[in-house]
C-alpha cells in the first residue's frame, strides 16, 4: 500500500517533533561538568551575623558574629556532583530577655539532605527552609537581613 506524499511528509514531521522534544539526562540541568567540579565540596560556617550585637560569652565585648560568642556553634554544607546536598548544623535556642538582649544557647544537631541547583549564580537547596545562597567564588552566603531572633547573614567558606 502506497502512502500519499502529503501523508508521508506529515508522518515524518510528527516523528521529528517527538524526537526533538525529548531531553537526554545531560540536558536536564544547565550546570556544566566544570561548574559541578568547582562548586562541589564541603563548606564550613565562617560567619553567623546577627543584629543587635550580643555578649553571650560575658567578656564585656558584644559581637554581631555569633561564632565569636558561642564556641558550640558550627555548621557545614556538602554539595555533591550528583546535585545532592547534606547540611549539618547546631540549632540555636533563642529567647528574648529585654531591651534587645537575648538568651542564645546551642541546641541539638540537625541534619538535612536534599537536592541543589545553580540558578542565576545562586545555590538553591531543595528544602525550602534551607534557603538560597549567593555564590561568590568559594563562598556561599545566605542573607536574611532580619534582626534577632532571626539573622542577618550566614557565610560558608569552601574547604
Amino acid at each position: 500500500m502506497k502512502l500519499h506524499p502529503a501523508t508521508r511528509l506529515f508522518t515524518v514531521l510528527i516523528l521529528i517533533l517527538f524526537t526533538s522534544c525529548s531531553k537526554s539526562s545531560s540536558e536536564e540541568h544547565s550546570i556544566s561538568q566544570e561548574q559541578l567540579e568547582a562548586i562541589s565540596g564541603m563548606y564550613n560556617l565562617t560567619e553567623y551575623i546577627i543584629s543587635p550585637a550580643q555578649d553571650l560569652n560575658n567578656d564585656d565585648v558584644s559581637s554581631e558574629d555569633l561564632l565569636d560568642e558561642l564556641d558550640c556553634l558550627n555548621a557545614s554544607i556538602i554539595l555533591r556532583e550528583d546535585l545532592s546536598f547534606s547540611l549539618f548544623a547546631i540549632q540555636l535556642n533563642i529567647t528574648s530577655i529585654t531591651n534587645d538582649q537575648y538568651a542564645i544557647f546551642c541546641g541539638d544537631n540537625k541534619s538535612t539532605t536534599g537536592t541543589w541547583d545553580l540558578v542565576n549564580n545562586q545555590i538553591v537547596l531543595s528544602q525550602g527552609t534551607e534557603g538560597t545562597y549567593s555564590l561568590n567564588g568559594s563562598v556561599l552566603t545566605r542573607t536574611e537581613g532580619k534582626n534577632l531572633p532571626d539573622f542577618q547573614r550566614m557565610v560558608y567558606q569552601k574547604q
